[in-house]
């Protein structure tokens, strides 16, 4: 399951759980500015980036199980007033399970749906959420970035 944070929550546990998880896993157009962090905790605070946590609950009442979070924003291409839902970053130590992927993909296009998006899209170098692209029908493209020289 999806669950979006609230800013509260997002400032409570910045420096504790998701500052250096989200560093590490930023799309490779982040750059490297150094104020970058509190340029992405500001986007999350004004609700420009949101915040999923993705959790699992055992059917046996049990604990609750955080395997990972995201982080989200809706992008629009001006010249043909295509809205997009970016996965701008995603964390998990351990990966998702088929249900986690499933159950995260029907909350973001629910999401996506009501912020008027055609697609979900990402940037990745990572081959497990390529592999897991591909197995859920993702179409795939090449991103290019080519530094300044």
């Amino acid at each position: 399951m999806l669950l979006r944070l609230l800013p509260d929550q997002i400032a409570r546990y910045w420096t504790e759980v998701f500052r250096d998880q989200l560093a590490s896993t930023l799309p490779p157009i982040a750059g490297e500015a150094s104020d970058k962090m509190n340029r992405i905790l500001e986007a999350l605070l004004i609700g420009e980036l949101v915040l999923w946590l993705s959790f699992s609950k055992p059917e046996d009442g049990g604990q609750i199980q955080v395997s990972g979070f995201l982080v989200t924003q809706v992008i629009l291409d001006g010249p043909t007033g295509t809205k997009a839902c970016l996965i701008y970053s995603i964390y998990s130590p351990d990966g998702f399970g088929d249900q986690q992927w499933i159950e995260g993909l029907q909350a973001l296009s629910e999401y996506a749906r009501a912020h008027r998006c055609n697609r979900i899209t990402a940037y990745t170098q990572n081959p497990q959420i390529v592999k897991r692209a591909k197995q859920f029908g993702s179409e795939l493209f090449t991103f290019i970035s080519q530094p300044i020289v």
